[in-house]
């Protein structure tokens, strides 16, 4: 994609907080190759924009108001139907699970709410060259670069079967996930296994930390959300 002073890069915003909507726009509008062309409110408003009004690039949030087609379901409904725009999520959910299954469904780069705004910016010229942007701070969470996955072959949406089919994890690891979602304890795990309790509690900890979840509250949070979806 080209792009230039002359014919500036065509944005579109969503965002369910105006401040952030408001923000963006005066920071982006300040750049001469950039040009917002829509903002919205909901994904309606954005899908049904997106059909009237050409678009280069697309920036959202991952997570809106509550009953929004939200996250993974809106990057592959667009991806679907704008198969040429590019994608940029810039959210504050930053865990490296959510980064990985973003731009595996499509999307072209994450810049979470934490960092600077001349990652943003970095993050738009990229996705617009048709490379993978992830920000410093998350491609360091991650152990290698994800993999955008075609869309012609979608299945329904599985939040436990993608937090278990999460790439980073071993085949082990993913079993203990397993049973940790079926709601086991390391103790049964170990036992269901025959393994130690020791290398269970060892194979867990690994999951959380390439999930970058600490606790089994945070676990669930995450299932929760992702089942949402």
């Amino acid at each position: 994609m080209r792009w230039s002073v002359v014919s500036p890069l065509r944005i579109a915003l969503l965002d369910d907080h105006a401040l952030i909507r408001d923000a963006l726009k005066i920071r982006l509008s300040l750049e001469t190759d950039f040009k917002v062309t829509g903002i919205y409110t909901t994904s309606r408003d954005l899908i049904e924009g997106l059909r009237e009004q050409p678009t280069d690039l697309l920036i959202f949030d991952y997570q809106l108001a509550e009953g929004e087609l939200d996250g993974l379901r809106l990057i592959k409904s667009i991806r679907i139907q704008h198969p040429e725009l590019r994608i940029v999520i810039f959210s504050s959910a930053e865990r490296a699970a959510t980064v990985n299954m973003c731009i595996r469904a499509g999307a072209n780069g994450f810049v979470g709410k934490s960092q600077e705004t001349d990652e943003l910016l970095r993050a738009i010229r990229m996705a617009a060259l048709d490379r993978i942007y992830l920000a410093p701070a998350i491609a360091a969470e991650l152990e290698k670069l994800p993999i955008p996955q075609s869309t012609e072959n979608d299945h329904e949406f599985d939040g436990d079967q993608a937090l278990v089919d999460y790439p980073e994890l071993s085949p082990k690891e993913r079993e203990v996930l397993r049973c940790c979602l079926e709601g086991l304890s390391v103790s049964q795990v170990a036992a269901k296994f025959s393994r130690s309790r020791k290398t269970i509690s060892g194979q867990k900890q690994a999951a959380f930390r390439k999930l970058g979840i600490k606790t089994d509250t945070e676990l669930f949070k995450l299932q929760v959300h992702l089942k949402s979806l």
